[in-house]
């Protein structure tokens, strides 16, 4: 199975992890429009860490997420509800994992 455009952009820039970005540069280092941003913290698919003077930043897990999502979208084609779905159910499988891991010991 070969590997589309965005697996490799989704690599192409590794966030500091204790870095925290304007939505300016968070456009560039994505490539997503401002404007897509914005729907994407309307919809609750992703939160600015910091929201101050009426600008948003975003950190590290932020922009990671960023790109799943805009990937999601354009690459196969799920609407927002699904992308949603699909994150919400990729969060709770995380979870389990954890439990799991932990009553293993």
């Amino acid at each position: 199975m070969g590997k589309s455009p965005n697996d490799q952009a989704l690599r192409i820039f590794e966030p500091d992890p204790d870095a925290v970005y304007s939505i300016e540069i968070t456009e560039r280092l994505t490539q997503i429009p401002r404007r897509t941003i914005a729907v994407y913290v309307k919809h609750r698919l992703v939160s600015p860490m910091v929201e101050q003077g009426g600008g948003m930043f975003f950190d590290e897990e932020a922009i990671r997420l960023l790109r799943r999502i805009e990937q999601l979208r354009t690459s196969y084609g799920v609407n927002l509800p699904g992308i949603k779905m699909i994150m919400q159910l990729l969060e709770e499988l995380e979870q389990r994992q954890v439990e799991l891991r932990f009553r293993r010991g």
